[in-house]
């Protein structure tokens, strides 16, 4: 889908404490080998704090930042992965009443990690549609504490951490110009993060932490079709969505100054998106800033944004790529024209 007049006002980010994955391997919570090869050196892990305050504190710095006011967001989005805090309640209203205020429609978007590609995707088409100062907050927050989800142990090839992201989308100016985004949807093989656990009636009935470890197992030992196609499946839709996207917005994988990338480990980001096959090196992606910080759930792409502009690692002109995927499965990519260099300071250690 191409884009004219549409920007990202701001973004930001709010992460938690740092903690090196070495102590938790050596406390045998995290396996050497797959961290010697997935090459993790943090993660980040909250103190109790609850993804919706997360989100509240990345979305006032990311409005404090913007050129657009409370009165000028007409749409809210928030992305999630995971519990946020209570059952049956609306988290996006409790952002929206400590960021915006205001009669924003407020809601909330499940796809799983890539819910912030989706919502800029959504984001895009509503401020569009809009007034010259149509605007929309999109916030994303996600933690992962035990017992319900072992961050080391209940994925594989990614380590779960702690945090959130904001970003403003709006017409007329920006830091950065959304030149195009591309989703893409296969279902076929859905079954791959769900197993064979029946339904049940309250969430836990069968036990925590999650483990989808072994729903992948199941699904691969079960399943007539070989884990290779499986393989298959995911990478080229992943290929799919930046090819899409790097078409509609009129821009080689040569020219992009930036591949952002999922905070997954080294062995599984290089393997989901190809790097080697499309002749791009790790250094001109996001990765070693991922490897501090681990997979936020839909977060990642807003926050590593924020980080390329606070830390002046892109210059106006340079045209980046922000890509994702979700359970499901959903591949995302946003190909962004950096506009401005604000000066910012780091919204996140």
């Amino acid at each position: 889908m191409q884009w004219d007049d549409v920007y990202i006002s701001s973004s930001a980010a709010w992460l938690a404490r740092p903690q090196d994955v070495r102590d938790a391997v050596a406390q045998g919570r995290y396996d050497s080998e797959e961290c010697a090869v997935q090459d993790y050196a943090h993660i980040r892990v909250a103190d109790g704090e609850a993804p919706p305050d997360m989100a509240v504190a990345a979305g006032r710095l990311a409005m404090e930042r913007s050129v657009r006011s409370g009165n000028d967001i007409e749409l809210l989005m928030h992305a999630s992965v995971g519990y946020q805090g209570i059952d049956h309640w609306s988290p996006a209203a409790y952002i929206q009443n400590r960021t915006v205020g205001g009669r924003a429609a407020a809601f909330e978007v499940k796809q799983a990690s890539n819910g912030s590609l989706v919502a800029l995707a959504l984001a895009a088409a509503h401020v569009t549609a809009g007034s010259r100062t149509s605007s929309a907050l999109i916030t994303t927050a996600d933690a992962y504490p035990l017992p319900v989800f072992d961050r080391y142990r209940s994925d594989q090839g990614t380590v779960r951490a702690d945090g959130a992201g904001a970003m403003v989308v709006t017409r007329g100016d920006g830091v950065a110009r959304v030149l195009s985004t591309a989703l893409i949807g296969d279902a076929t093989h859905e079954e791959i993060h769900r197993g064979d656990e029946p339904w049940s009636e309250v969430p836990g009935a069968l036990g925590w932490p999650v483990d989808l470890r072994a729903r992948k197992e199941h699904y691969l030992r079960s399943d007539a079709q070989p884990g290779h196609e499986v393989s298959q499946t995911l990478l080229g839709g992943n290929k799919e969505a930046l090819e899409t996207a790097l078409v509609d917005a009129k821009t080689s994988l040569q020219d992009l100054a930036v591949l952002v990338l999922p905070n997954l480990g080294l062995q599984a980001a290089e393997r989901m998106f190809r790097l080697k096959e499309l002749g791009i090196d790790v250094a001109r992606t996001t990765w070693d800033w991922g490897r501090h910080v681990g997979h936020i759930g839909a977060g990642d792409q807003i926050a590593a944004l924020a980080h390329l502009l606070e830390t002046r690692r892109v210059r106006v002109g340079d045209r980046i790529a922000l890509c994702g995927l979700g359970s499901g499965f959903t591949f995302g990519c946003a190909v962004l024209e950096i506009t401005r260099i604000p000066e910012w300071s780091s919204s996140a250690a």
